[in-house]
């Protein structure tokens, strides 16, 4: 509590104009009440506390602070007022106060004892600060933090020197930093080394000239994968025109481009095989036209049945690949041991096949995607049984994660004839043509799949038989 030896506070104010100056001067209204009188009435009141409220000086002497209160204003910080001053202590409110003219205001109240020479409470100090601009600000950054972590896309906010003060939860999932690690850092953890120095000159040239920016940029996650992001930035100013923060909104983009490049893909290595296969199958139709009854209509006909098989074959994994693109709610963590579960159906799907398993990397070792992972590992064994040309097919896998990084290695080599270069050269290059194409859909099942995932794929060819696909496959940090 303040100590005073003051009989009469207000007698003492008269005394000393030097004192009175320096009160009406302060920014917040100041008032004095009488601890001793009922009602605790207004003894003093600063020219500030007029300025606030409207009253003059005049009309607020001999009143209680009550009566800047109106029906809207809250129980409940009255209430802890009220029986903060019953007590005898030092209290701080924010109150919906009204002006002389009715209009409303918000009062921070912060009320404190002066005690008298005998130690009991004589008088109430009490500031008055109108606190309007900031109870706007908290509910403004409510109403923008309640929409902004409700966003499906990512969100952050900067103070004037680039220093990251908010983030939103799809921050949170797109990059893979909390929102504890990304505060206080510059939005540069997010720098992939793919735009130049050029590129954020020109962008901060551009924010800080209050102008808003609008790019596309690949951005690095904390788990070191690239993605793509359409960004916006926009500069907030305050009333003097000053430039306080800055407002990025990025769309992640990767996915749209991807699923845009994959379809593009599928459409043309559909259009590619169904006219081979309507070739063929008119050429057979023709056979049967002029050989009826003959086994050469019976081997037509199997060709037609075979051909139309494999049409029927070709659109259900594309349908597929495309379903596993597009269905968010399919990219589930699967666990190593899930997938050497799988491998293990898939060696009982083809008896005829020999599958030699090494796993070195800890089965719990968690990675997304799944179905997209087991999607391109059943390729990568099918193409081992389909086009081998030995009479013990085999493929041996080995399951590592070197220097206990964050990727899986897969590494899945077969026995068979190989995979001519100029074919895997298409599916890199991206470049299916009527003069280059790949054979059939399970290379780009592959690719794609491995791709989709955030992953690669190498291909190599064995100096003696066989070839070996190696995917690499982020891991998933819990």
């Amino acid at each position: 509590m303040l100590q005073s030896t003051l009989l009469d506070i207000s007698q003492q104010l008269a005394a000393e104009p030097l004192i009175e100056q320096a009160i009406d001067a302060a920014p917040v209204g100041i008032t004095i009440a009488d601890a001793r009188k009922t009602d605790e009435p207004l003894v003093y009141v600063s020219e500030e506390f007029a300025e606030l409220t409207g009253y003059a000086v005049e009309e607020a002497l001999g009143q209680n602070c009550r009566f800047l209160q109106g029906e809207n204003t809250r129980e409940e910080p009255v209430a802890k007022l009220r029986a903060a001053i019953d007590a005898e202590e030092s209290v701080s409110v924010v109150l919906r106060n009204y002006r002389a003219d009715g209009s409303m205001f918000w009062n921070r109240v912060t009320i404190t004892p002066i005690t008298g020479t005998d130690g009991t409470v004589t008088h109430f100090l009490g500031y008055q600060e109108d606190v309007s601009e900031m109870k706007l600000y908290q509910r403004e950054k409510s109403i923008f933090e309640k929409h902004a972590d409700a966003a499906p896309y990512a969100m952050f906010i900067t103070d004037r020197e680039g220093s990251i003060q908010y983030v939103n939860p799809a921050f949170e999932r797109t990059t893979g930093y909390t929102a504890e690690e990304a505060i206080g850092q510059n939005p540069r953890l997010l720098k992939s080394d793919q735009q130049g120095e050029g590129f954020y000159k020109q962008l901060w040239e551009t924010i800080t000239a209050g102008e808003v920016w609008t790019s596309e940029l690949t951005n690095r996650a904390k788990s070191g994968e690239l993605y793509q992001v359409k960004q916006t930035i926009v500069p907030i100013e305050n009333e003097y025109g000053e430039i306080t923060h800055f407002v990025a909104i990025e769309r992640d983009i990767s996915e749209t481009e991807f699923a845009e490049q994959l379809f593009d893909v599928i459409n043309r290595v559909l259009r590619h095989n169904l006219r081979t296969s309507i070739n063929v199958i008119d050429g057979y139709a023709d056979i049967l036209e002029d050989n009826v009854d003959t086994p050469t209509t019976v081997a037509a006909a199997e060709s037609i049945t075979e051909r139309t098989e494999a049409l029927k074959q070709l659109s259900e994994k594309t349908s597929h690949l495309r379903e596993l693109i597009d269905n968010r709610d399919n990219r589930h963590v699967v666990d190593l041991a899930t997938v050497t579960e799988y491998i293990d159906a898939c060696q009982r799907e083809y008896p005829e096949l020999t599958v030699d398993l090494s796993v070195t990397a800890d089965e719990r070792v968690g990675m997304k995607n799944g179905a997209l992972l087991k999607l391109a590992i059943k390729e990568a064994i099918e193409n081992a049984v389909a086009h081998n040309d030995t009479d013990n097919p085999q493929i041996d896998i080995t399951i590592d994660r070197p220097d206990g990084g964050d990727e899986i290695s897969i590494e899945l080599a077969d026995n068979g004839p190989g995979i001519p270069n100029e074919e895997w050269d298409v599916i890199v290059a991206n470049q299916e043509t009527p003069l280059r194409h790949a054979s059939g859909i399970g290379l780009w099942l592959i690719y794609w799949g491995i791709t989709a995932l955030g992953g690669t794929v190498e291909l190599t060819q064995s100096t003696a038989h066989g070839s070996t696909f190696i995917f690499r496959v982020p891991v998933v940090h819990e």
